[in-house]
């Protein structure tokens, strides 16, 4: 009779135990099942989908999302929102693009001299840290919402691209740094191969070059997950997005810990710009505008929660794609691009219904 009792007792804790897994991993599941889903859909409908020449083409245009999502996620996570990332990827682009052309002019791009393009590489990637720390300040010390304060800076790092730029695009980047973003120096093995390998029996497996840029995202994902996993810091920034009351009384300087994720997703989004220059050649006036914005959504459908304390950096690669693969969509089947606002809009609420029916799972109600 007492090992019966001791066996059930194991096997519906064995349940408990899983059930607790299973709600967990809630994000998990729902984003990898929209994920494919997706996939399924956007192949059948266009069967250039998934050629190599696509993917790689769709990872290079997201690798600029995927690295400002990998300082959105961390800032998310401590309690804090900034929805200026978009306005500083800009901002950081058309001062490295002053920088590097319209500072010394030359005749050519293969003319400029190295120490001018060191310094438009290296000195715009201090523009969103800079920004960070005077939002963490305000948002710490004056108590106001770091929504509200960073839709401030949204519109003055806006308005400084407009001045820097004076609202013309800045071209004719050096050879040397869209050698390297444009550049595709590895190729790497995936099974995408799906039309010609039905259609003729080829291989399933398709060798394709990878942008360079790519790899960068790849290296701050790494270093975001180890900050994360790994450090006292990342499970201080767990904490003071979980309970920032608990976490003031256990000895953790909050306020410092909100001030350094706003630094960090400000790195971030001037590493975008940075990216997306060499990436391009040129910088837009209109560089990362709207950006903020499927950011978020993409942080969220990772599973982020909105309101702090939970996240999972990797999982943020999945809401990227997912809202990479929607805009990639709308252009192969030709949708009129008035309509690509709507559909990100649309992934925006429907990513806020899914964070709410995964708290209500969470919660057990």
């Amino acid at each position: 009779m007492t090992s019966l009792s001791t066996s059930r007792a194991r096997g519906e804790a064995g349940e408990a135990r899983f059930a607790a897994r299973l709600k967990r991993s809630y994000s998990l599941i729902q984003a990898l099942g929209v994920l494919l889903i997706l996939i399924v859909i956007m192949q059948i409908v266009n069967d250039r989908f998934l050629s190599p020449a696509n993917v790689s083409n769709l990872l290079g245009q997201m690798t600029v999302m995927l690295i400002v999502a990998a300082g959105m996620t961390i800032v998310m996570i401590s309690g804090e929102f900034d929805v200026s990332v978009g306005s500083v990827v800009g901002l950081s682009a058309a001062v490295g693009g002053w920088i590097m052309v319209r500072w010394m002019p030359v005749a050519t791009a293969a003319d400029h001299s190295w120490w001018i393009v060191a310094l438009g590489l290296i000195a715009p990637l201090f523009v969103g840290p800079l920004l960070g720390l005077i939002v963490g300040i305000i948002v710490t010390k004056a108590k106001i919402p770091s929504f509200i304060v960073t839709l401030g800076t949204l519109m003055m790092a806006r308005s400084l691209t407009l001045v820097v730029t004076r609202g013309q695009p800045i071209p004719d980047m050096p050879q040397g740094v869209t050698w390297f973003g444009q550049g595709r120096w590895v190729q790497i093995p995936l099974p995408v191969n799906f039309t010609s390998w039905l259609k003729s029996g080829e291989s399933l497996i398709a060798w394709f070059p990878v942008q360079n840029i790519v790899w960068v995202a790849v290296l701050v994902y790494a270093v975001g997950w180890f900050v994360l996993e790994r450090t006292t810091f990342g499970k201080r920034v767990y904490a003071v997005g979980a309970n920032q009351t608990v976490a003031m009384l256990s000895g953790i300087r909050t306020d410092w810990v909100k001030i350094q994720c706003l630094m960090i997703v400000g790195f971030t989004a001037s590493l975008a710009g940075m990216v997306s220059l060499s990436r391009l050649g040129a910088v837009s006036p209109n560089t990362g505008e709207g950006l903020e914005f499927e950011v978020i959504a993409a942080v969220v459908i990772g599973g982020t929660g909105l309101y702090g304390g939970q996240g999972k950096i990797l999982r943020t690669i999945i809401g990227v794609i997912i809202i990479a693969l929607t805009r990639n969509f709308l252009n192969l089947a030709r949708i009129e691009i008035f309509w690509q606002g709507f559909a990100t809009g649309a992934i925006i609420l429907g990513a806020v219904l899914l964070e709410a029916l995964q708290r209500r799972i969470t919660r057990g109600r």
